[in-house]
């Protein structure tokens, strides 16, 4: 077959493909294209592999002009037609779609970015936006997932914590980086300042009490009233240098006895949800107990960490490095908004 028919070949299918896809519901195109036939597609055009065939990356792209245009061609139009402007104040930001799609019931996009395909990671879901703040330590290149992030709804994060801290966010900060540079091992200095922001349990709280009294024998060192159905999750804060791994990898008792504590604590919550809303008005549906332990853990003390996390969905273990991560991407995020007011 000739070149002319193989390119009348291709123009062919291309129409045809251009007309089912127009028929394709949104849902049969996330079908489609999640099958990696799009990777496979960019790749047939230009593979990027073959770059170390030649002596530099110019000489790549020299042999393959077209091919390499097209691609950056297919890049300016996706960044020129798919993100659209939005007006506010003086400010031209742009909202822009994201490869990332964890949630089934809303769509996640980058928000308020001034460049094309920058901002913000946001969710929209029941007509509301909130946003992507990362509250876990990650190493680099770790693949992230929608558990490695708090999704701050920007009404009740303005309603809730930014009219009250309007200026100095950055001081809980230093407070706690201050207690760790000294290796203070004190579990109530730490609980006291926590105390003091409550932000840094959760945007998702709108109060945070100490030792509220499930009975004589569970007594968590935080509860937290969650905004939207002001029902409660429990915490529990352990010193960041408590000895949680032995010297062969292994969890020590302490840490165990902490996991049990946290399980201890759900379970007669949840047993009990009738009994503490009746008697002691603590309203408790699903909860979950986040519980707060370890700093500078190696690479192999992460991992068996991350695995123990996943074994019960309903307690969440966090190091004092997630933390900070966690305050210091929140403010981050409140100086944002706190400019836009």
């Amino acid at each position: 077959m000739s070149d002319r028919n193989e390119i009348d070949r291709a123009r062919k299918l291309f129409a045809d493909l251009i007309d089912i896809l127009n028929q394709l519901t949104d849902a049969q195109v996330g079908e489609l294209f999640g099958s990696g036939i799009l990777n496979a597609f960019m790749n047939a055009i230009l593979e990027p592999s073959d770059v170390e065939k030649f002596p530099s990356v110019a000489a790549f792209f020299l042999a393959n002009k077209w091919r390499a245009s097209y691609i950056a061609a297919m890049q300016h139009a996706l960044t020129r037609n798919y993100s659209f402007p939005i007006k506010r104040e003086n400010l031209t930001a742009f909202a822009s779609p994201s490869h990332v799609q964890w949630f089934d019931d809303g769509v996640m996009l980058l928000d308020a970015g001034t460049k094309s395909f920058a901002g913000l990671l946001a969710l929209y879901r029941n007509e509301r936006l909130s946003y992507a703040v990362a509250a876990r330590d990650t190493k680099p290149g770790e693949q992230l997932v929608a558990t490695d992030f708090e999704f701050v709804d920007i009404e009740d994060f303005k309603n809730h914590f930014l009219p009250k801290y309007p200026t100095e966010v950055e001081g809980p900060i230093r407070r706690l980086q201050g207690l760790i540079d000294a290796r203070d091992n004190d579990e109530a200095k730490y609980q006291q300042l926590l105390q003091s922001y409550p932000w840094v349990l959760g945007a998702q709280y709108k109060r945070i009490q100490r030792h509220e009294k499930l009975d004589d024998k569970n007594i968590p060192d935080f509860t937290g009233v969650r905004i939207h159905d002001s029902c409660r999750d429990i915490f529990e804060i352990k010193p960041p240098f408590a000895k949680i791994f032995r010297k062969d990898g292994s969890f020590t008792a302490d840490f165990y006895s902490y996991w049990g504590q946290a399980e201890r604590y759900l379970d007669f919550a949840r047993q009990n949800q009738d009994y503490l809303y009746r008697e002691k008005k603590l309203r408790f549906e699903n909860p979950r107990c986040y519980l707060i332990i370890g700093y500078g853990l190696s690479s192999e003390e992460m991992d068996a960490f991350r695995r123990k996390d996943r074994m019960n969905p309903l307690i969440e273990l966090r190091t004092y490095n997630d933390i900070l991560v966690w305050m210091k991407n929140t403010t981050e995020l409140i100086k944002r908004l706190s400019n836009k007011d």
